[in-house]
């Protein structure tokens, strides 16, 4: 074709994508619905990325999130340093769509012609889901235009004999593993027919791009490697099914992705690519076939089922349905153009404006477009935020938000606060008792998701049934929700007791002690409690709290398959204690709600039964630990190569205890201290202990000697 055509035809797409984005700029310049979930999240990582980028801290980029890459996110951050968060995050997603609608254009006319590119890049741009997608700042519709432009960037390596393509292809492919972990999912597969076509001649083009992919990649993937594995699993299996999806291999599991195709693509389009399939295979076209089909075999497998996981796969699927078009007379594929034309118009009215109206298709029971109509609905997250900011007056506080509602949850509280400058840390719904919570956010109503809400639900009529704790949590604040739901903020005020003396509020909190310690001990010999108190305790305040045990067996046994230490010559102290007396005189319990630092100043524990805690622990049941020296022998045993290590813990500011590592092997290799991080990190148990204990824990000194492991007290630390 000549350059004047081809001009023309990419002129064509740029203005459609220019019309997508004025649709989607007025949606955003009217909606005032609060972000969800990991819209909400990934917000507030551009945010955090922008602060990073002034400060120059590459470190911290690298180092933000286990699981989801920087590339997408840093690009709302770039423009969040000009730009409102929100607005930021809106142009990055038309920014991808741009990207994405030109690698779709040029993959269908190197692919089909001209004519079909333009036709293929029209149905991605206005397929209803990329239409959504583009709305909301998620990752998978930058992924969706990386894997667009990473087949392009395949197809240009001529089967891979191409050294310079290929070298462009591997640094196209790690921008797309810095976009998602899974972006391998959908181009390998295509990789692999082009090595096939290549034969030999392909091996050393391959092996270019791989490297350059994996060298670009490094930075990001280096250090979670090793863990990326077990997150991958999580979230595919392991949450799937405490979301209650279906099991893969049900019928439902299995016909999910078909079932929504029309609501993901257009039933318009649904209907061309079943035709474009049967048009390719008879024109041999098995590098579109098995880029559009091939990741739809893994998908199907996997358990946690979304369309946000087959959106990447869009591009591919349009250049099916543009190959139907050009499959047509020259007068029926232009009719077909018009009528394609006005059905996509149609569309996106029906999922912006609601006009027309959104409607059940009979028989398959889903919608015939998603559905994103703009609101106007205050849900007075601001006004929730600054009653805190009035109320705490400058001093640090931890906010628990109860509900997991979409619109009103932990989520986007957490980046509205970061956003509006608000230096309040937020968590999610307490477990029993509201430890190291000063203020709780509450709603009646909708709570969210049926495997979040029984939680929630269980605090709020945790409240209502215990006057003692409401006492101490009383409503400092009301606010009439959109849904008809109203929130409440409920503030930590603990009034002093007027009728009964310190030494009675001890004794009665003693005894709650000893009661309350078979959620975490068992087995206890020789428990002894001692406190240290004044007049504040009529007011819940005690100095400090020890407890000694000449043996004990440790545990959240609250928690089915809990894993169990025995530990004996046991002194834990817990200093600036404060606990509920209301609950204490009323009902002799122990109900802590907050701790100013835990002490494990003496402890001492076998070899034997430190093996035995290790192998209960769901992710280390094959794992040993055993005394080398005075150190710790550890071998990680795991489906992936098996990593050993000399251990030494000892005492950390910022955790209960760190690991002090050397002699580290994977599969029997050494590993250079330099990259000892990059494989301890994803082993290492103290941050995610540190992030779910609410206060500060310290330990006293660590030895190992004599096939035991102890912790002794250090002169002069009390």
């Amino acid at each position: 074709m000549n350059i004047i055509g081809r001009r023309r035809e990419l002129v064509t797409v740029l203005l459609a994508w220019a019309v997508l984005s004025v649709v989607a700029g007025v949606w955003l310049a009217i909606d005032r619905r609060p972000p969800e979930w990991d819209h909400a999240n990934h917000l507030e990582r551009a945010l955090q990325c922008a602060r990073d980028l002034r400060a120059g801290d590459v470190r911290a980029i690298l180092e933000r999130s286990s699981f989801y890459p920087p590339l997408a996110i840093c690009v709302a951050g770039t423009l969040a340093l000009v730009l409102p968060a929100e607005a930021a995050g809106g142009a990055a997603m038309l920014a991808f769509l741009g990207l994405g609608m030109v690698a779709v254009y040029f993959l269908g006319s190197w692919l089909a012609g001209g004519r079909a590119g333009v036709a293929a890049a029209l149905l991605f741009g206005a397929a209803p889901f990329v239409v959504y997608s583009t709305l909301m700042f998620q990752l998978d519709l930058p992924l969706a235009a990386m894997v667009a432009l990473a087949l392009l960037a395949l197809l240009a390596t001529d089967d891979f004999r191409g050294t310079g393509p290929a070298l462009v292809a591997g640094v196209v492919c790690g921008l797309g593993m810095l976009t998602k972990p899974t972006f391998a999912l959908y181009v390998l597969p295509a990789a692999l027919v082009l090595l096939v076509r290549g034969r030999r001649g392909a091996l050393a083009g391959a092996a270019l791009t791989t490297l350059v992919a994996a060298a670009l990649s490094l930075p990001w993937f280096g250090p979670r490697l090793l863990g990326l594995g077990a997150q991958v699993d999580a979230r595919a299996f392991a949450q799937a099914a405490e979301s209650l999806h279906p099991d893969p291999f049900s019928l439902a599991g299995l016909t999910f992705y078909p079932k929504y195709l029309g609501y993901q693509l257009g039933l318009a389009t649904v209907l061309l690519v079943a035709i474009g399939v049967v048009v390719a295979v008879l024109r041999r076209q098995w590098f579109l076939l098995v880029t559009a089909l091939a990741p739809f075999v893994v998908l199907e497998l996997v358990r946690n089922k979304n369309l946000r996981y087959s959106l990447p796969v869009v591009g591919a699927l349009a250049v099916l349905a543009a190959l139907t078009l050009e499959a047509l007379p020259d007068r029926l594929r232009r009719m077909a153009a018009v009528v394609l034309i006005a059905v996509g118009v149609v569309q996106v009215s029906a999922m912006t404006t609601g006009v027309p109206p959104n409607a059940l298709l009979p028989g398959l029971r889903t919608w015939w477009v998603p559905s994103v109509v703009p609101s106007r609905a205050d849900w007075r997250h601001h006004d929730v935020l600054s009653l805190l900011e009035r109320d705490r007056r400058g001093a640090q506080a931890t906010v628990s938000v109860v509900p997991n509602y979409a619109l009103f949850s932990v989520s986007n509280f957490r980046y509205y606060a970061l956003r509006d400058g608000f230096d309040i840390q937020f968590v999610r719904a307490w477990d029993d008792p509201p430890l190291g919570i000063d203020y709780m956010i509450l709603k009646t109503g909708d709570l969210g998701p049926s495997w979040t809400a029984e939680k929630s639900r269980r605090a709020g009529d945790r409240l209502a049934a215990d006057p003692n704790l409401a006492r101490v949590y009383p409503v400092i604040g009301e606010f009439p929700l959109p849904d008809g739901s109203v929130a409440s903020v409920r503030a930590r005020r603990i009034p002093a007791l007027t009728d009964t003396t310190p030494a009675a509020v001890a004794a009665a909190v003693e005894g709650g002690v000893r009661r309350r310690l078979g959620e975490v001990a068992r087995d206890v010999q020789g428990l002894e409690v001692q406190l240290v108190y004044d007049e504040g305790i009529l007011a819940g305040r005690i100095a400090r709290a020890e407890i000694r045990a000449a043996a004990a067996t440790l545990g959240e046994f609250t928690r089915p398959g809990t894993s169990s230490l025995r530990v004996s010559d046991l002194r834990v102290a817990l200093d600036g204690l404060l606990v509920n007396p209301w609950s204490a005189r009323d009902g002799g319990r122990f109900e802590p709600l907050d701790v100013g630092r835990l002490r494990l100043e003496s402890a001492t524990v076998t070899i034997a039964d430190l093996q035995a805690f290790v192998a209960g622990l769901k992710r280390f049941r094959r794992s040993t630990v055993a005394a080398d020296g005075d150190a710790l022998a550890v071998a990680v045993r795991q489906a992936g190569p098996d990593v050993t290590a000399r251990v030494r813990l000892a005492r950390a500011l910022d955790r209960p205890f760190a690991l002090s590592v050397e002699h580290v092997r994977v599969g029997g290799v050494p590993v250079p201290d330099a990259l000892v991080n990059w494989v301890v990190r994803n082993f290492d148990p103290t941050p995610k202990i540190a992030s779910r204990v609410p206060f500060p824990v310290e330990i006293g000194r660590v030895s190992v000697g004599d096939q035991a492991l102890r912790i002794t007290t250090i002169p002069g630390s009390r």
